[in-house]
């Protein structure tokens, strides 16, 4: 269960140190970094004995945390209700991550919508771009697309590629706005908004444009740190065959020839965004 856990966080490593005027002197890590640093390693009894005090003296970071563990009986034996009321202190604090993961559960159990409302609100407050999605798509369906402009605007602002793609389709005015938006959240790694560049390239008859980007929103392995361009050839075929299949054999060779080159500036520099997910560092 323990290597489950860590393969799924997919834990990242983070340093400790910090310069301090011209002199690279390290300072001591505080005691929650300590914890948080176990817990990114997959040192879950360590962060455990770590984070133990600091809940008791209402660290909400140690507190989501912990009660992570606690839940899922990751370096502590299960304790389901003592997890949860922990979450739920931890979320009374305004920590963000808390409270969406008290969201999600209201919404897997059909809770109160004014609660779950409530705690999406208080991680919004905090820059938790998922929350901000669900105030903005729960916006729209009230008819108040100014709100859900803002809030979608301060999700793009923080990075969320799902957010511009929905600025793309919902609030753009023209085509070059729709196009910008589309383009830098599929830089990210926004599957959907590849599709939305793919029809509109074969709406302007660019054949390698469409191709490219149908390639790019098929979820091809060049998304991988290693690109294998030839399973990537097969899966345009498999996918994206109906973007120039009418051309003759000469142009399409040299269709594909181009969105091969296509697809390699694009994942020349690519760096995926990485959504939120439950009891991962951040």
């Amino acid at each position: 269960m323990k290597n489950s856990i860590a393969h799924i966080l997919k834990f990242s490593a983070i340093t400790a140190g910090v310069t301090l005027c011209l002199m690279a002197t390290a300072t001591a890590a505080s005691p929650l970094d300590e914890g948080v640093n176990s817990y990114r390693h997959g040192n879950f009894e360590s962060s455990a004995k770590t984070f133990a005090p600091l809940a008791e003296q209402g660290n909400a970071t140690a507190q989501y945390l912990l009660s992570c563990q606690m839940i899922n009986g990751i370096g502590v034996p299960t304790d389901q209700s003592a997890g949860w009321a922990m979450m739920e202190a931890a979320a009374s604090s305004a920590q963000p991550d808390a409270s969406m993961v008290l969201a999600r559960r209201l919404e897997a159990t059909n809770g109160d919508k004014g609660n779950i409302k409530s705690l999406y609100m208080t991680a919004a407050e905090q820059k938790q771009t998922q929350a901000m999605l669900w105030l903005a798509l729960d916006a729209i369906d009230q008819g108040d697309k100014a709100y859900a402009k803002e809030l979608l605007t301060d999700a793009w602002n923080e990075g969320d590629p799902r957010a511009a793609t929905l600025l793309a389709t919902r609030f753009a005015e023209n085509d070059e706005d729709r196009i910008s938006y589309l383009s830098a959240a599929a830089e990210k790694g926004e599957l959907r908004a590849a599709a939305y560049l793919a029809e509109i390239s074969r709406e302007k008859d660019d054949r390698v444009g469409a191709v490219g980007w149908c390639a790019i929103a098929s979820g091809l392995p060049g998304h991988a740190a290693n690109v294998d361009w030839k399973e990537i050839g097969m899966a345009v075929e498999r996918t994206c065959t109906k973007y120039d299949e009418d051309l003759k054999p000469a142009a399409r060779a040299q269709n594909r020839a181009n969105v091969d080159q296509f697809l390699s500036d694009f994942f020349a520099d690519y760096k995926a965004w990485k959504p939120w997910r439950p009891c991962a560092v951040r």
